[in-house]
């Protein structure tokens, strides 16, 4: 682990992903568009998703009556991470600390199973560069002997989840449809993580104080419908996205890294791998981001934030070493 990681917060500019038309020299800044109106992106157009052909069924590593995916192939998978630094637009600044989350996920995640080998980092991509690199996972061998994928991108974002390649925006869930099963048959069935820092909008986390007191829930129990050999399932399952920050809002970075990354990373290297699931690491890794409080002059300061998942999961995911 980078000791630096543990210098003083107050010792750090938090930026925001996002565009900035902020003025004067503040800690915690955004990676999301500024305060005040200005012109708006180019969004550059992608031309249809190609579909593979193949048969009618596509094979899969784990039954439908499975309470848990299945995590014992040949390799644990692959990791793409998209880190956006420096952009044509110059109203998105240079994002600042990025290279410390690049390290941090290239150091932390082997230990959920993933080798370096198979993790690729792509800098300062066009769009068009960024959807060649998903289609040509189709022809990927290795994702057939994987047990999921994850895909990680580093960048400033915009409302409704559009996000800054270095020549324009695209949309995060466009971009999501290459990872279907209909389009990337090896992956079918399997998990695919996405990890996303960047900013949602304009908005402003101020925080709200709370007093801790119990209560009492009910929860309901789990129906499992019977097991068949050949099933229809949903294109959109077996997914996890992660989101920076709420909908609508801010994410922090600075000088040595996101928030969100960087956190994400410290709970990889100190959970139980055995016990923890995925929900389990997500969770308190919103937990540890919540904690922090931004430190940069102006209407930035003092600011909250806390990161997002989003799930169509049908099993418990588990990154247990290979047996």
């Amino acid at each position: 682990m980078d000791p630096s990681v543990n210098l003083r917060q107050e010792q750090l500019v938090d930026l925001v992903d996002a565009k900035s038309t902020l003025s004067g020299s503040g800690s915690d800044e955004a990676d999301a568009a500024g305060f005040n109106e200005s012109k708006p992106v180019e969004t550059l157009p992608v031309g249809p998703i190609p579909k593979r052909k193949g048969s009618v069924f596509l094979n899969t590593p784990t039954a439908p009556n499975a309470k848990l995916y299945s995590m014992n192939g040949a390799k644990r998978g692959k990791v793409l991470i998209f880190d956006q630094v420096t952009f044509d637009d110059k109203s998105y600044p240079k994002r600042t600390g990025t290279d410390k989350d690049v390290e941090r996920l290239y150091h932390g995640l082997p230990r959920l199973g993933f080798q370096k080998e198979n993790i690729e980092v792509y800098e300062d991509m066009n769009s068009s560069e960024i959807y060649r690199t998903a289609v040509k996972l189709e022809n990927d061998a290795d994702l057939e002997k994987s047990d999921c994928l994850v895909v990680v991108i580093l960048t400033h974002g915009e409302e409704n989840d559009m996000l800054m390649a270095k020549d324009g925006q695209y949309s995060l869930y466009k971009f999501i449809e290459n990872f279907t099963p209909t389009t990337l048959n090896s992956m079918a069935g399997k998990p695919k993580l996405f990890i996303v820092q960047a900013c949602r909008g304009k908005k402003l986390d101020h925080g709200v104080q709370l007093r801790a007191s119990q209560i009492q829930t009910d929860s309901a129990k789990d129906q499992v419908d019977s097991q068949t050999k050949i099933f229809t399932y949903p294109e959109f399952a077996d997914l996890v996205v992660v989101m920076s920050s709420h909908h609508g809002h801010y994410s922090f970075r600075n000088e040595q890294g996101s928030w969100l990354i960087q956190e994400l990373c410290t709970v990889i290297e100190s959970c139980d791998l055995e016990t923890d699931s995925i929900y389990d690491i997500l969770t308190e890794t919103n937990n540890a981001v919540s904690k922090r409080i931004s430190n940069s002059d102006g209407e930035l300061d003092k600011k909250k934030q806390i990161p997002s998942f989003y799930s169509t999961l049908t099993k418990k995911l588990y990154f247990r070493p290979s047996k």
